[in-house]
């Protein structure tokens, strides 16, 4: 452990915290309205981010007002959940009784709300905790949502179920503390000290992200989690899994020691031993990982420091055994789930509904938000969330499939009412919610994809993510095309990401201006169709041609 004036502030704050505490309960009841700097570090971990609406930020600069303060609230959602209709039903109360009328699917398969005021948090919280719905470290330093195919145990052909590993997961790895309980659902209070024998008194260094993938489709983007599990299948049994490590892809601007970074192989664990080898890679970056840098602390930088064969010792130390080797494995294209299809329970279907950027909202060409709970209370489905912001209705019975697809039709939910380039893009929240964002995805990227589609472009699949910033939630170094916010209009364009997500894009242009996004994008577009090979990608063709040829390409494109 490094030693304590050479910790960074949130350590401090952690190891002081008394389980997660702090002074979180004394200040909710005040009637100012946000927190202080310290209670805002441990509202991570209880699945609460402050925040402010930054588009007031001048305004109320000038008018010597405070910030617009206000709260996102995250609920935790293993797998990408198995949400009843009941809780469905309040995720979409709770939106309008304490938010701004909508909810966010996120990119780890969780519902995050925007817009909450600090004296509703409490009351949300309880309304959540009644259904069995639970916020507790859905963020911060532990592990977070664990992330899983949501159909991998939907599909005709399926003999792995990723949800029920993701659920397992979640459960070994949930926080011990009981300060939830107590501040939020007004549990007993705890006198004595309580100990995390996982996590200890300073939790993890950052943030920790496990995602369970599926051979056939690599819609979790695998490797870029800190550990991804991908099960190796035989005869329909689960033979154990391939462990892959050090995954991330979030950065900072001009801090060349900060970098986006893919998973490297780690070795294969049988079944009965996942959970213990998890624990002990769990407990290597809590005894290793950097706690004096906060931009290095990500289990990455440790892989990387380490080196692989390192890192492995450090682990089976832990685990009391050493690692078998890798079975051969390959990662499948990042599926969508969209539209209909036939599960492998008798006489049951379910439907993937695209939602733009995860924004579940009523807007005037699509109402969405009410579409969405007219089918849910119709067909009474399963609820999954997947990894691209989409959402799919599960166990739908034969007898009720007609009437859902008239629904669906008339509020416009169909797959087909969106163009493919459109269902394959997505983006984070980014303005003005987020504190990090230096400009605009959300709110931009349906626009940019308007004049692609204006342009001709609209049938291409290909991976567009966008973030606001290169903390990248929206996992834009693995895209086709990533665009990264590095001005206040402008962005990074990366270019040579593949569709299995084994690839990271590289840097084409800096600082394109938000306006000329879409020319530069169509000119990409236009050499790719004039010079690809047959059946080939257009990641793969940027790749294989490289960033300098593209270049190149691109200024004679503009002499002629």
């Amino acid at each position: 452990m490094p030693e304590e004036h050479k910790r960074s502030k949130i350590e401090l704050i952690k190891e002081a915290s008394r389980g997660l505490r702090g002074n979180i309960g004394g200040e909710l009841v005040t009637e100012s309205s946000h927190f202080s700097k310290e209670s805002v570090q441990l509202l991570k971990f209880h699945g609460i981010y402050q925040q402010e609406d930054r588009d007031q930020r001048k305004i109320r600069r000038r008018t010597g007002r405070e910030k617009a303060y206000q709260f996102m609230v995250r609920i935790k959602n293993p797998g990408g959940g198995r949400l009843t209709p009941e809780q469905w039903v309040v995720l979409d109360d709770i939106a309008d009784l304490y938010g701004e009328g909508s909810m966010r699917i996120t990119t780890r398969q969780g519902i995050q709300f925007h817009g909450v005021g600090k004296v509703n948090l409490k009351e949300a919280i309880q309304y959540l905790d009644r259904h069995r719905v639970s916020t507790f470290g859905a963020c911060g330093d532990g592990n977070r949502n664990t992330m899983a195919c949501p159909v991998s145990g939907l599909r005709k052909d399926s003999c792995f179920d990723g949800g029920e590993w993701a659920a397992r997961i979640a459960e070994r790895f949930a926080l011990g503390s009981s300060a939830y309980f107590e501040i939020w659902l007004d549990g007993e209070k705890v006198e004595q000290e309580e100990s995390e024998p996982l996590y200890g008194k300073t939790y993890l260094p950052r943030k920790f992200k496990i995602a369970v993938g599926d051979p056939h489709d690599n819609c979790v983007d695998l490797l870029s989690n800190d550990v991804g599990l991908l099960p190796v299948l035989s005869g329909g049994t689960l033979e154990g899994f391939d462990v892959f490590v050090g995954g991330g892809l979030g950065s900072t601007h001009l801090k060349a020691e900060t970098y986006p970074r893919l998973a490297d192989p780690l070795g294969f664990v049988l079944p009965a031993k996942t959970l213990d080898l998890l624990e002990s890679i769990i407990l290597t970056q809590r005894d290793l990982g950097n706690r004096e840098d906060r931009r290095q602390a990500r289990m990455k930088y440790l892989v990387e420091k380490l080196g692989i064969a390192a890192f492995r010792r450090e682990v089976e130390s832990r685990l009391g055994e050493r690692l078998l080797g890798l079975r051969p494995w390959s990662l499948g294209s990042t599926e969508h789930h969209l539209g209909w299809n036939q599960q492998r329970q008798e006489s049951r279907s379910y439907l993937g509904i695209f939602v733009e950027n995860g924004r579940v909202e009523d807007r005037h060409d699509r109402k969405l938000k009410t579409g969405l709970r007219a089918l849910i209370e119709l067909a009474r489905p399963t609820v999954f969330l997947t990894p691209n912001q989409d959402l799919i209705l599960a166990d739908i019975p034969e007898e009720v499939v007609s009437d859902v697809r008239r629904l669906a039709q008339r509020f416009g939910l169909v797959a087909e009412s969106a163009s493919a380039l459109r269902t394959s893009s997505f983006a984070c929240p980014a303005l003005p919610t987020c504190g990090l964002a230096i400009t605009e995805a959300e709110r931009r990227l349906p626009s940019l994809i308007d004049e692609l589609e204006e342009a001709g472009f609209g049938h291409e699949q290909i991976k567009i993510r966008m973030s606001g910033c290169p903390n990248s939630c929206s996992r834009p170094p693995v895209a086709e095309i990533g665009l990264v916010g590095k001005s206040v209009n402008g962005y990074n364009l990366l270019v040579g990401g593949n569709r299995s997500g084994t690839r990271l894009a590289e840097l084409l242009f800096e600082d394109v201006r938000s306006e000329d996004l879409a020319s530069e994008i169509g000119r990409l577009i236009r050499i790719y169709r004039r010079n690809r090979r047959p059946d080939e990608h257009f990641g793969d063709f940027c790749h294989r041609v490289g960033v300098e040829s593209l270049r190149s390409h691109l200024a004679e494109e503009i002499a002629v």
